[in-house]
């Protein structure tokens, strides 16, 4: 095992702090700028233009939206969830390289490099993360259970069974 729990949890919340530390002062000060100049538009017949207000607002929610995620995870705590690793990619964010796990359908972790090259597709893996934020705290590979993908009827949808009280007869 790479690292203790109590490490990757430390590491995973001074990310959420450098989340909320970077990203929250930026909201605060485009949302204060947005409002001033909506005010100064309103107010005076010299304003401005809607644009720069709009755009400031909509700064400020992109920027209010990481920043209070961040918050979130912080003031909370993790959960866990397990399943297969359908998809696994990196990219650059912002300068620096991001890793993912999609498990299932519809859930999409980031993790760390180290947590990422242990892990290939389709690993069952049982994964604690944040929440609001979606980052990862551990990530463990795991048995898969009996039950889970054992046989082909279960992955086939089914077709609903018709009404018969809608069916025509002769």
């Amino acid at each position: 095992m790479i690292g203790s729990y109590d490490e990757k949890l430390k590491k995973a919340r001074r990310g959420l702090w450098r989340t909320a530390i970077l990203w929250n002062p930026l909201f605060v000060v485009s949302a204060g700028a947005g409002l001033y100049f909506l005010i100064l538009q309103i107010a005076t017949s010299n304003g401005v233009g809607w644009i720069i207000p709009v755009l400031l607002f909509l700064f400020s929610v992109l920027l209010g939206f990481q920043g209070i995620q961040a918050l979130r995870d912080l003031r909370g705590g993790t959960v866990t969830t397990a399943g297969y690793i359908t998809r696994r990619w990196w990219r650059f964010d912002l300068g620096t390289r991001s890793n993912y796990l999609r498990l299932g359908r519809s859930t999409i972790i980031r993790i760390d490099r180290v947590q990422y090259l242990t892990v290939d597709k389709e690993d069952y893996v049982e994964v604690e993360y944040f929440p609001s934020s979606m980052i990862a705290v551990s990530v463990e590979k795991k048995q898969p259970p009996e039950d889970i993908g054992s046989s082909e009827e279960e992955t086939e949808p089914k077709l609903p069974e018709p009404d018969p009280l809608l069916i025509e007869r002769d």
